[in-house]
């Protein structure tokens, strides 16, 4: 009797072009920035300069006397105060051979394409998030407790006892985002859409949702003022949810050493409460069409040259010039927490 098995070398494995679903991660920090113009025709500066009036004052208001003008000198002042952000190049590189191509089933050049913007997507939202995040003089997680933006789940700004505590004392409440909310008002920090942002990771969300307070998306009167990626509000705080959150390990006293990726029932997830003017970037989309070696550029090289004679490999390349920076940190708060999540 002839079974498939008895002649089994003529069939072929058949191979279905449908890709399966990758991790796309949660990106949602760039919506949030001030975005400033890119330095052009600066004799080869790439520095952007944020600037800054002083805040509002009554010192220099004084009583006026009829028919008298006040002595010289009492004059009120404009004082202005900048912030720099350095651009840095970062690029990315895919080498694809010509016989890869020539014998695929797939458009390799194609996804390595959308691989790279993805991969820029993903680098860009990271600086976002740790310019705010990590702080430029400390290398470590420990110097973020002394911030005068950090704040601790149930701790408020005690590091070391919220890193000591339980889960169930150390995961972020509704009171935890209602102080942080307090205190950007406190601090005249600017609204966004009326109101304040945070940007938590799903399972710090998790926990808020458990809040008989929490407001859902569906039951907003103005859906057009909705963020991407926003979840709901709680107590007129938009919620958005991100995965590329930066995680603590907290086995050590205070905050250890950062570890992106620390997962388990006591990470720390440093989410990032939001008000306007907090944190700066370049404007990307009013520099894509420009030509100005600043923009974005996706490169396919294709054909032979020196270091290639034979033309056997194809490479797509991806560069940028980019930069984020902290602009105010009386706009912002970074609230750590654990999260109940199992």
């Amino acid at each position: 009797m002839v079974t498939t098995g008895s002649v089994s070398a003529q069939f072929q494995t058949y191979f279905s072009k449908a890709l399966l679903e990758r991790a796309i991660p949660l990106l949602q920090m760039e919506q949030f920035a001030m975005k400033a113009p890119y330095p052009t025709k600066t004799g080869g500066n790439k520095t952007i300069r944020f600037f800054r009036f002083g805040d509002p004052s009554i010192t220099a208001i004084s009583a006026l006397s009829e028919g008298t003008t006040p002595s010289s000198g009492d004059e009120r002042d404009l004082t202005l105060s900048s912030v720099e952000a350095t651009l840095v190049q970062y690029g990315s590189k895919i080498i694809l051979t010509d016989v890869v191509l020539a014998t695929e089933l797939f458009s390799h050049l194609a996804q390595a394409t959308k691989q790279l913007g993805e991969d820029a997507a993903l680098h860009a939202d990271t600086l976002c998030h740790r310019a705010l995040v990590q702080d430029s003089s400390t290398s470590t997680g420990t110097g973020v407790a002394t911030k005068s933006y950090a704040r601790y789940a149930q701790n408020t700004t005690n590091g070391t006892t919220w890193a000591t505590s339980s889960v169930a004392n150390s995961a972020m409440t509704a009171t935890d985002l209602l102080d942080g909310a307090t205190s950007l008002f406190i601090a005249r920090a600017p609204k966004i859409k009326d109101g304040y942002a945070l940007v938590a990771h799903p399972a710090v969300i998790r926990d808020l949702q458990q809040d008989d307070d929490w407001l859902k998306v569906s039951s907003y009167s103005a859906p057009d003022q909705i963020f991407k990626g926003e979840t709901g509000k709680l107590f007129g705080v938009s919620v958005i949810s991100s995965t590329n959150v930066q995680t603590f390990n907290t086995s050590a006293s205070g905050i250890a050493e950062n570890s992106v990726g620390t997962t388990g029932p006591n990470t720390g997830y440093a989410n990032v409460l939001l008000g306007g003017g907090a944190f700066g970037v370049p404007s990307l989309s009013s520099l894509a069409a420009s030509g100005s070696p600043f923009a974005p550029k996706v490169t396919i090289l294709d054909a032979a040259d020196k270091s290639d004679p034979y033309g056997q490999r194809v490479v797509a390349s991806f560069k940028t010039f980019y930069a984020a920076k902290q602009l105010d940190p009386r706009f912002f708060r970074v609230i750590v927490a654990k999260s109940n999540y199992s």
